[in-house]
């Protein structure tokens, strides 16, 4: 990037000489063979189909794509040739930051006007067609165009001629431009010609925003003897009209070539914008002796009008109509997806005033776990908070549902359909009875009896330990979901438990027991929204487009780094068909490189859901949060869970954020293997092994451990437990001691993790993204990124994102029991016999 803007820069300053050092005589430039000129847009700065004449390089800054016809109309007594009509179509493409597009120029010059220098012929009409592409990198770009003439008359026919613009962004408050036109300096067969000439420019935005922009730019026309025309431009937007710009110039200014004249242009661009695309529409005049002596007084007939259509919304101007949006969710939401959904509903709240209402149509849970449907809860308070109403609908519902839906203004249900809710339940598999059977012995050695994680497989229930915690848990939740849900309801929570109780419930049986508010079919939702919000709005599904960059697109921004499924060393993965996501050591550790080293990223949360692994995986990434939080702040958002090597990850950030119900800690070790010798002897086996001292094969599937063996496992599980404690207590600075106190395995909710001082804040992704702008002084407007990079150049085709998020789809295809199965028997399926884990037993409470 820093030799590519050398290059560019290099690329300006020459320019600048050769203005400073050509000869001194020309031809006037408004008799130049010309397109249409875009006036009033910068060559820095304009982001539309004008870029064709203006700069091909900004044509890779196209939000989507655009239409426009654009016309000039002059007064006969006009000197100047460019009257007529354009019309032109570019956009961006996919997969790559490239924009290209087509632009025909019909001139039609004055009747009256003297162009005896130029001889076009008897009717005077030619014709441009130019094509232009735009690559962008970064906050730079470059650009070119090729066009060729048509006319009936010889001298203007079958001009081909090349051009190359260069724009750099490296501010908010300014950017860079150089364009050369007709670089080729293409000649015809009977004389016609075009000459060389080359723009360069500086925008300037005092604000920081496109609200206000001055542009200074100049043209050297490099013909016999070269003149220079100096131009200003000046962009503001006004409210809810749309875009006012003009311009000025002033050809050959100290008449070297004795031929100074002037043009100044002014224009109102209307903007109306729509949910899925927007309509500009411009007028203006254009004045000054350079379009002729006696022209120049008569703004009224030389008039300047546009007209785009655009599928992208402008941030200024007027949005139509006002209505309602509707959000459908028939697949409970990946780690991604919950993000890109918490996205969508903030950026509701935030930048659409036209939309009133938001419904949920909630066709399965909306969350993979209690924590992350209170963020959905927080972004529907949200949404209240900024003025939209919101309506769930609900058809065949859970307690997920119930409980987000408890934030809405109002709750329906399809009349057919139902509450399937009685209350909460958590759910634990023990394998060791078909272990057993099989003939294998699962062996494990744990730092405490809380560290629950391997009864599964040594036991046929949980101990009374274990039991206790589970309990507690299960409470904890129940809490939290009976203050949330009784307190949207208008209920008191022992009057909710004591209606809970008799469920499930029918439609009719939910409405009484206050658990919604009516029924409606998905018909008849437009009448409902319409209903609750007093007056009549249309229901549109989300297909807005989304609205043009206010900023240069410089501004430093925030890098949401995942650490998603069980850790293990290496890479990341997914395991076929059940669709397990492995979190991989190097592929954490390596994004967490990529945003440390890059300047662009201002500030990093790191998204944890998940319930630890690998050990060593922990503390590679630990390593890699600790360096990254001495450069920049690191800030963890837990969502679902993050227990375990997932709460030790998290302790070197500078802040860690849970939502109340976040599972976390589980601050402990435990170690184990298989040992399958009974079910090899069942089918006919034997094992022979030879080694060179007695614990070589100590990590063996094909023999228990020894007595000499288990002891020195309790030796490295207490080893890797207090290197634990360390790494909690130096990252949280409190005590190893006190550490060890809510420590040895124990489980906790987010809110109980608050209290015993684990976590420094409650609260969800929208807090912890919040937080990381104002510590590391963000704007609002700065970009987010997310890495590791999942999608796909094929998934980017299709408009797919998370193609890779192979355990979404498995698990939409799986039985819920059989998926927790697979989940539960990961220490076996995915762990090496010899990988000291810092894993949490599943957890199993289910939305």
């Amino acid at each position: 990037m820093k030799r590519r803007f050398n290059q560019a820069l290099a690329l300006l300053v020459s320019a600048g000489c050769i203005l400073c050092t050509s000869a001194t005589s020309a031809q006037q430039p408004v008799q130049r063979l010309t397109r249409l000129p875009a006036f009033g847009k910068s060559l820095v700065s304009d982001e539309d189909s004008s870029a064709l004449v203006v700069n091909p390089a900004n044509l890779a800054f196209m939000p989507s794509a655009e239409f426009r016809w654009s016309s000039i109309y002059l007064g006969e007594e006009a000197q100047v040739s460019w009257q007529g009509h354009a019309l032109a179509f570019a956009l961006p493409l996919p997969l790559v930051p490239l924009g290209t597009g087509l632009r025909l120029d019909f001139v039609d010059p004055p009747r009256d006007g003297d162009l005896s220098q130029i001889r076009f012929g008897q009717d005077g009409n030619y014709q441009w067609l130019t094509w232009g592409i735009g690559l962008a990198s970064d906050n730079s770009a470059i650009g070119a165009s090729i066009q060729r003439s048509f006319s009936d008359a010889a001298l203007p026919w079958g001009l081909t001629s090349w051009s190359l613009g260069v724009t750099l962004r490296p501010f908010d408050a300014v950017g860079l431009g150089f364009v050369a036109h007709d670089i080729n300096g293409p000649r015809n067969q009977v004389g016609g010609s075009l000459d060389r000439s080359y723009d360069f420019g500086l925008a300037i935005r005092p604000l920081g925003s496109r609200a206000v922009e001055l542009g200074l730019e100049a043209k050297l026309i490099d013909a016999r003897g070269a003149f220079w025309v100096p131009r200003a431009t000046l962009g503001i937007d006004v409210g809810p009209l749309g875009r006012l710009r003009g311009e000025f110039s002033v050809s050959d200014p100290v008449e070297r070539a004795q031929q100074r004249a002037w043009i100044g242009a002014a224009a109102l661009d209307f903007a109306l914008n729509g949910p899925m695309d927007s309509i500009q529409v411009g007028a203006g005049s254009v004045f000054g002796n350079g379009i002729g002596t006696t022209a120049s007084s008569r703004a009224y007939e030389n008039i300047q009008t546009e007209f785009a259509l655009r599928s992208w919304r402008e941030p200024v101007g007027v949005d139509i109509p006002t209505y309602a949006i509707r959000i459908r969710i028939e697949n409970t939401p990946s780690v991604r997806g919950q993000v890109a959904l918490l996205r969508k509903l903030w950026a509701i709240a935030e930048k659409e005033p036209t939309i009133s209402a938001v419904v949920l149509e909630l066709r399965t849970s909306p969350g993979e776990s209690f924590a992350a449907i209170q963020e959905l809860r927080d972004a529907v308070f949200y949404l209240r908070e900024r003025g939209k109403k919101v309506l769930c609908h609900l058809e065949d519902a859970g307690g997920g549902e119930l409980y987000l839906c408890s934030a809405a203004d109002r709750t329906l249900i399809n009349p057919a359909g139902g509450v399937r809710f009685a209350g909460l339940h958590a759910r634990y598999l023990y394998f060791k009875g078909l272990l057993d059977k099989l003939g294998i012995r699962a062996d494990f050695v744990r730092v405490s009896d809380h560290k629950s994680a391997p009864e599964p497989f040594i036991r046929q229930s949980a101990s009374e330990t274990a039991r206790r915690d589970h309990i507690e848990l299960l409470q904890q939740f129940e809490r939290g979901f009976a203050r949330g849900v009784a307190a949207g309801r208008h209920l008191q929570p022992e009057q909710l438990r004591e209606r809970v109780a008799k469920g499930p419930f029918i439609a009719t049986e939910a409405k009484a027991a206050g658990l919604v508010d009516g029924g409606a079919f998905d018909d008849e939702l437009e009448a409902a929204v319409s209903n609750m919000l007093g007056s009549n709005v249309s229901l549109l599904d989300d297909n807005r487009v989304g609205r043009a960059p206010t900023h240069f697109g410089n501004a430093r921004g925030v890098a949401i780094v995942y650490l998603n499924g069980d850790m293990v060393d290496g890479r990341s993965m997914t395991i076929p068909l059940v669709g397990i996501t492995l979190a991989g050591s190097y592929t954490i550790a390596e994004a967490l490189k990529q945003v440390r080293q890059n300047p662009r990223v201002g500030a990093v949360v790191l998204r944890i859901d998940s319930g630890g692994g690998s050990a060593m995986a922990a503390d590679v990434i630990w390593r890699e949060v600790k360096i990254t939080a001495k450069e920049k702040p690191v800030i963890v958002s837990m969502a679902g869970a993050a227990a375990s090597g997932g709460y030790y990850a998290a302790v070197p950030a500078t802040r860690i954020f849970a939502n109340p119900l976040t599972v976390t800690g589980s601050i402990g070790i435990f170690y184990g293997k298989a040992d399958v010798t009974g079910l090899l002897a069942k089918l006919g086996i034997t094992v022979e092994v030879y080694r060179t001292a007695p614990r070589a094969d100590a990590e063996s599937i094909f023999r228990p451990y020894t007595d000499d063996e288990r002891r020195e496992l309790e030796h490295k599980v207490d080893q890797f437990y207090d290197m634990f404690l360390g790494r909690v207590a130096e990252g949280r600075k409190v005590s190893k001691s006190s550490v060890d106190a809510v420590g040895r395995g124990r489980v906790w909710t987010g809110e109980q993790a608050y209290a015993r001082k684990l976590v420094d804040e409650l609260g969800g992704l929208r807090q912890a993204i919040a937080y990381a702008r104002r510590i590391a002084d963000l704007p609002e407007y700065g970009p987010i990124y997310e890495l590791p990079k999942e999608t796909t150049w094929i998934g980017q085709l299709l408009g797919i994102e998370g193609v890779h998020d192979g355990e979404a789809r498995a698990r939409s295809a799986l039985p819920a029991q059989v998926w927790q199965l697979a989940r539960a028997l990961a220490p076996f399926t995915v762990y090496p016999g010899d990988t000291p884990l810092a894993r949490i037993e599943l957890v199993s409470v289910e939305p």
